[in-house]
């Protein structure tokens, strides 16, 4: 009689169950490490942009100040803004280039596009009259900050955050 000798072919069971278990772990790591490493992608974007957009949102600033404003109403000196229940907002490319000025309701919704051109991040402006500075002139303390990305809703944006004073 010959001997029967069984192969063995395939996986056991015991197997299949283990390497479940391995990729059942694994893949929501990579899936959260490819997330988080779109997320530091928008920041260093927007950080690398904010060197453009910043700059641009303090001209308007000055320009209104000034009378001449492209896209808010002109304000006084020691003049805060925006008005109350209003937002000045400033629409940029990904280039970090001026679009234009969205107003509160898309501004709290989120801005996907504007006059045509694909909008990637909002700036909102803001400044209040700094009550501890004594002197001649009343200074503002203005705050910009750069929201992205712009088509989600105001609650869900990144922000970066800038502060300065203005006499």
């Amino acid at each position: 009689m010959i001997g029967f000798r069984a192969t063995r072919r395939g996986s056991s069971l015991i197997e299949t169950v283990i390497a479940m278990g391995v990729l059942a772990v694994a893949i929501p790591l990579v899936f959260g490490a490819l997330a988080e490493s779109g997320k530091s992608g928008l920041s260093s974007e927007a950080e690398t942009r904010c060197i453009w957009m910043v700059p641009a949102c303090m001209d308007e600033i000055r320009a209104s100040r000034e009378g001449r404003p492209q896209y808010f109403a002109p304000t006084v000196t020691a003049q805060a803004f925006p008005p109350s229940g209003d937002v000045w907002a400033l629409t940029f490319s990904a280039e970090g280039k001026p679009i234009g000025k969205v107003g509160k309701a898309a501004y709290d919704k989120g801005v996907k596009e504007l006059n045509g051109q694909a909008v990637r991040y909002i700036a909102s402006l803001s400044a209040a009259v700094d009550l501890a500075e004594t002197g001649a002139t009343p200074k503002l303390c203005a705050r910009i900050s750069l929201e992205y990305p712009s088509a989600s809703p105001v609650a869900k944006r990144q922000k970066l955050d800038f502060h300065t004073r203005i006499p």
